[in-house]
């Protein structure tokens, strides 16, 4: 049975926790009215006891909501479609299936223009460069699957990933920037990177190395005993990783420069800002030490005040002072962001 209650909720499925925001409405004008974060590891059944209280669903009911993911398969790769007339979709599926591992037959695929982010049939587009997004059916299956475990029934998912490009993008434009940012999101085994403007995706990727890899490097470096050790080291807040960081990091620090070095030399532009967001684990020092050795800046934003140029706000101040930019990837599911080229794009 669906939660009787006539509140809106946007729910961000994230590696360690679940993010929950009661909200008044999914469209601008917004008020968020409460958030809740529960860890995973309380389990299934106390996570789904706390997602019904707050939803105010019955001992067997379900919180109705909008959810965002990030699968760990998932990709967000802008391409050249280099195919003949009639061949398009199946030179995306063979780019999917390309950098998905293990790829099973099964998967789910959306072309989106890099200007405006709207969807694009790729036969009819006009312009060669999209952004292919896709996922393995069975992932989303799992993901379902897990969803209804915590009482949490989607009235519609989304990719956390797209949703943050857009939402960068948007609040580039927000601060009349010229520049580009670099946006990373590092996984467990991968790094999706892409570089934004306020124009438009520039160029999205994925890249072979994750926090399984930093992780290693710094089990090597350091003489740790184990993974695990490293993993909390690297989560640590009071660790200082100013002497090693650069180490530890080099070959996501090498996979960088290379995509970095390629878009100036083709644009002439270069890259000013860095805004990474670390699905797999907590690690606060991340940006800093990734800005100092690519020399970028961390991404500023006033995010509140951005967020009432969307029309956003919060029912109070206090409620307003637990959210900070981490919630942008979440936040961005109520956005519907308005782009001048629109019309042009459309297929």
């Amino acid at each position: 049975m669906i939660s009787a209650s006539k509140k809106e909720f946007i729910v961000e499925y994230r590696p360690a926790s679940i993010r929950v925001a009661r909200v008044s409405a999914l469209t601008a004008p917004v008020t968020i009215e409460a958030i809740e974060e529960f860890s995973l590891s309380e389990g299934a059944d106390a996570i789904a006891n706390s997602i019904r209280k707050v939803s105010g669903a019955k001992s067997n009911g379900f919180m109705n909501g909008c959810c965002v993911i990030y699968p760990e398969r998932r990709v967000v790769r802008q391409v050249s479609i280099d195919a003949p007339k009639g061949k398009e979709t199946e030179f995306i599926f063979g780019v999917l299936h390309h950098e998905i591992e293990n790829a099973p037959p099964e998967l789910s695929a959306h072309c989106l223009s890099p200007e405006t982010g709207q969807d694009v049939n790729p036969s009819d587009f006009t312009r060669k460069e999209v952004i292919i997004c896709g996922v393995p059916n069975p992932d989303i299956e799992k993901i379902q699957k897990g969803m209804l475990e915590h009482a949490v029934y989607p009235k519609r998912i989304e990719l956390g990933t797209v949703g943050l490009i857009g939402s960068l993008q948007n609040a580039l434009a927000w601060k009349q920037s010229s520049l580009s940012a670099l946006l990373i999101e590092i996984d467990e085994s991968s790094t999706n990177a892409a570089i934004v403007g306020a124009k438009g995706v520039e160029m999205s990727r994925k890249v072979p190395t994750g926090k399984r890899d930093i992780a290693e490097a710094l089990k090597d470096e350091l003489n740790l005993k184990d993974d695990e050790a490293a993993e909390r080291l690297l989560s640590s807040k009071d660790f200082d990783f100013s002497s090693i960081s650069r180490k530890i990091l080099r070959k996501l620090l090498r996979e960088l420069q290379s995509s970095m070095g390629y878009y100036e030399v083709q644009t002439g532009q270069s890259v000013s800002w860095i805004h990474s967001s670390s699905k797999a684990i907590s690690m606060d020092w991340l940006e800093l030490s990734l800005g100092e050795s690519l020399n970028l800046k961390p991404f500023e934003l006033d995010f509140h005040a951005w967020l009432e140029s969307l029309e956003i706000r919060f029912a109070d101040e206090e409620l307003a002072g637990k959210v900070d930019i981490s919630w942008m990837a979440m936040i961005s599911a109520l956005c519907s962001f308005e782009h001048e080229k629109d019309s042009e794009e459309a297929a």
